[in-house]
């Protein structure tokens, strides 16, 4: 008989990003630290769409009371995701990424954060980084940078963020995995903004605090000045926006290594440089996060095929040398209407 932790990871591996089986098995070790036995098995009867307590026991021939205690107790542990319909409160599962893993933001350990990191190298960051549909879009800090309007809803930080009638901040979970090493990053730590649903589990499971619109656009002005890339769930319904520094963001770290991080991210903008205003200060090379300026011989070298439009350099640039274009309309990308239709896209394109 399967063991009950292959067959979990086996349904994960089926959602989204992906959770693949590895030769040394780390992946079975990650999910037996997470997940009980009971755990994995109510994880695996669950429906990929929203049920109250009550459906689910109807549908397994199991007390209300007691399912309604265990659903709760799994969303508490960041294992399913919880979410209000007309009054009721219903369950369903969520990937690995982004899900299960971000959500043990209480949780860290260095043990934990050791064998994620192991499975990241032999198994899971090949899977989830060589999608087509990405997880994370970068969009620009600022849209009054950008040389072209209208911008679209769904690129505009600022608009995100004004249109949400309920907005959190959690810490960054990449910078509290790094301090756990001792290792220290000089970036605020509070700059994860949750909107609506995902804001409410974020609280509900004491992961983040409610925040004012004013607040949530003074954590993005102040990102912009510590130059922070903006990533946002890949969906037109925007639910979280991370402020994601080179120093700690594995998305930033991974992109890095691309040899062009522009044709990995699904980003509608790129930089534009203009060399004959360029005064060759180099301000650019250091806001960079991907490496798509470099000085060469006193002379700065732009690589537009590492651009992953995020602004940071043109809101820096003294000369007025860089300008955000938005790219032409034939590589436009739109984003799926919600996270939840991005996670079916994803799904899909794995068995295809």
């Amino acid at each position: 008989m399967t063991d009950i932790y292959e067959r979990l990871r086996d349904r994960l591996e089926m959602m989204a990003t992906g959770y693949p089986a590895t030769a040394n098995g780390v992946e079975i070790k990650i999910l037996r630290q997470l997940f009980s036995d009971e755990d994995a098995d109510l994880f695996l009867k669950l429906e990929a769409r929203p049920e109250t307590a009550q459906q689910v026991s109807l549908r397994l021939e199991a007390d209300v009371a007691d399912m309604a205690a265990r659903l709760e107790g799994m969303a508490r542990k960041g294992l399913i995701f919880r979410v209000r319909q007309d009054d009721a409160i219903c369950y369903f599962p969520v990937p690995f990424i982004v899900g299960i893993y971000e959500f043990q933001l209480n949780n860290l350990n260095k043990p934990l954060l050791k064998d994620i990191s192991q499975y990241y190298l032999t198994g899971l960051g090949a899977t989830f980084h060589g999608q087509k549909t990405p997880h994370l879009r970068s969009i620009p800090i600022n849209t009054e940078i950008v040389a072209d309007r209208p911008v679209a809803p769904y690129d505009n930080a600022a608009a995100i963020i004004k249109s949400k009638s309920r907005i959190a901040v959690a810490e960054c979970f990449c910078r509290k995995a790094v301090s756990l090493y001792g290792k220290t990053c000089s970036h605020p730590l509070e700059t994860c903004l949750q909107f609506e649903t995902f804001a409410d589990y974020y609280v509900e499971n004491k992961m983040a605090r409610y925040i004012s619109t004013d607040e949530a656009l003074a954590i993005l002005k102040q990102s912009e000045a510590e130059g922070l890339v903006i990533h946002i769930l890949n969906s037109q319904k925007v639910e979280a926006m991370c402020c994601c520094c080179s120093c700690c963001c594995g998305m930033l770290i991974s992109l890095k290594l691309f040899p062009a991080p522009a044709l990995a991210v699904k980003s509608n903008y790129a930089c534009l440089f203009d060399e004959s205003l360029c005064t060759q200060c180099g301000v650019c090379t250091q806001r960079c996060t991907v490496g798509a300026f470099k000085m060469k011989d006193e002379k700065i070298e732009y690589y537009a095929d590492r651009c992953i439009g995020c602004g940071l350099c043109v809101t820096a640039c003294p000369a007025e040398a860089l300008k955000l274009a938005k790219k032409p309309d034939d590589s436009l990308y739109t984003p799926p209407p919600t996270v939840y239709d991005t996670y079916a896209v994803m799904s899909r394109e794995k068995v295809e």
